[in-house]
């Protein structure tokens, strides 16, 4: 009788090193991952840099800025 009490309390201290043990990974691993980007909305269209035209100071998007710099409206 004492001999089976001996393995079922082992028994029972196996399983429950094995329990930390895998409890702890699991919260080092969700420590671990990288925070999830917000998901996108369908036909969001991507960020673009702002820049300000050289002449009257308005700001636009810098694909709308002539080489020089400046708007539409200064660079005639």
């Amino acid at each position: 009788m004492n001999l089976r009490l001996l393995v079922l309390l082992a028994l029972a201290w196996v399983a429950w090193r094995f329990w930390q043990q895998w409890q702890r990974r699991s919260r080092d691993l969700g420590a671990q991952r990288p925070p999830e980007a917000p998901p996108r909305k369908p036909g969001a269209e991507p960020f673009e840099l702002m820049q300000r035209c050289v002449q009257c100071g308005t700001y636009l998007p810098s694909t709308a800025l002539s080489r020089s710099g400046r708007c539409g409206r200064c660079s005639d």
